[in-house]
């Protein structure tokens, strides 16, 4: 009977992992958008109902502190100058749900964890080609259904072209924080040719659609992923480790390192860099006025000022810093930041000391780990639930990675 309830179970959540992977595709060929609600009623279907199994060896004590840090970011809301509560229930209840996802598919074994494994390299390869052809195209199909499917007749050429590759830049972020695990998937099953292909087409698309950011993260996580084949367990430890130290010391010294910057530095930039910077400074100044407790979760969308910069009047704060280490202390403190620090170096070094941790899965747990921290620590807001779906696709990846499951 158990055995018939292991194997019930072992097909309910590789169907569902492969239904996740190949709709995914879908939803990211349009924008990704609805990549995270499909992840988060992936996480109920594939939940551990049997009480057996939440039976474990040892004390899960990982949990506890994202647990605390989850609490308190809803805590903050009590304080919160934002009055909507809309983005409470998808981060509270939504990252863990991404979680379990990600956990209870990584964890497939045989046939399932092989069929799985294809429906990534589908979603890979399929969305790659879908997006390449759109940076080909200057993003054709996009426009024609934004023109026939949406009301752009109140905008120019140039806005509906911001938007279109708008569109196409968030449907990239899922293909770059996949592409890297799913390479080293290819590589282990002996073709690294069709590894290349996917990177290659990732690549390509990074510095497609005019979003410097994805190039950035590609960039980053090519070059931290050399290091963690060279330096797998200390690479783990230090990118991990120096996370958290980041998210503790730099909402202290933003100010002050964009106000040392040289002015010619500064007058070199770009227009929207430059405003980055001036996010960076105020957001920092935000910071140190509720340094604790912080302004509460959200709080972001109401604090803000004007400033004119070369030339334009422009937002200080436009819905978020664009930071991820700003952001959460800004609205959840030194408490936030403090939880989730800690989180940060327990998980790192669990990784780091894991038996089962292997050269290629250290390889895709530093190109996620970049290719996200670059995401939010350069532009996107930190509680945006559609890359955090996209970061538990990639996370089910990395743990078909494990070296109890390599052929050699």
């Amino acid at each position: 009977m158990k055995a018939d309830h292991m194997a019930g179970d072992e097909t309910r959540i590789g169907v569902t992992g492969i239904t996740v992977f190949v709709l995914s595709y879908l939803f990211a060929s349009a924008s990704g958008l609805l990549i995270a609600p499909l992840v988060a009623v992936a996480g109920m279907v594939v939940f551990p109902f049997r009480k057996e199994e939440w039976v474990f060896d040892h004390i899960p004590w990982l949990v506890v502190p994202g647990g605390l840090f989850l609490i308190w970011v809803g805590l903050s809301f009590l304080w919160s100058p934002y009055d909507n509560p809309e983005q409470l229930p998808k981060t509270l209840i939504g990252i863990p749900l991404y979680a379990i996802f990600a956990i209870r598919v990584g964890r497939l074994r045989g046939v399932w964890k092989s069929r799985v494994e294809t429906a990534i390299m589908f979603f890979t390869i399929a969305l790659g080609l879908v997006l390449l052809s759109e940076a080909m195209t200057d993003g054709a199909v996009t426009r024609s259904f934004k023109v026939t499917a949406e009301d752009v007749s109140q905008i120019d050429l140039d806005t509906l072209r911001v938007y279109v590759y708008r569109s196409l830049g968030h449907a990239a972020v899922p293909l770059i924080l996949l592409s890297g695990p799913a390479a080293m998937i290819a590589w282990r099953e002996g073709g690294p040719v069709i590894g290349g292909i996917i990177l290659f087409l990732a690549g390509y698309v990074a510095f497609s659609f005019e979003t410097e950011v994805n190039a950035a993260a590609f960039l980053l996580a090519s070059f931290a992923a050399v290091l963690a084949y060279l330096w797998p367990r200390t690479l783990t430890s230090i990118l991990f480790g120096s996370l958290a130290g980041a998210f503790i010391v730099l909402p202290l010294v933003m100010p002050g390192l964009v106000s040392a910057l040289p002015e010619g530095f500064k007058e070199a930039l770009p227009l929207s860099w430059l405003w980055r910077l001036e996010i960076w400074a105020f957001a920092g100044e935000l910071v140190q006025e509720k340094l604790w407790f912080g302004h509460g979760m959200d709080a972001s969308r109401v604090l803000n000022g004007e400033m004119n910069l070369a030339g334009y009047s422009i937002e200080r704060l436009p819905h978020h810093p664009h930071n991820a280490a700003l952001q959460v202390w800004l609205e959840t403190g030194l408490v936030g930041s403090l939880l989730l620090a800690y989180t940060l170096v327990a998980i790192g070094g669990r990784i780091a000391m894991s038996p089962q941790l292997s050269k290629l899965q250290a390889v895709a747990i530093a190109w996620v780990l970049i290719v996200y921290v670059s995401l939010i620590f350069f532009s996107y807001g930190v509680w945006q639930e559609w890359h955090q779906g996209a970061v538990a696709l990639a996370v089910t990846a990395v743990f078909f990675l494990g070296a109890k499951h390599r052929h050699a």
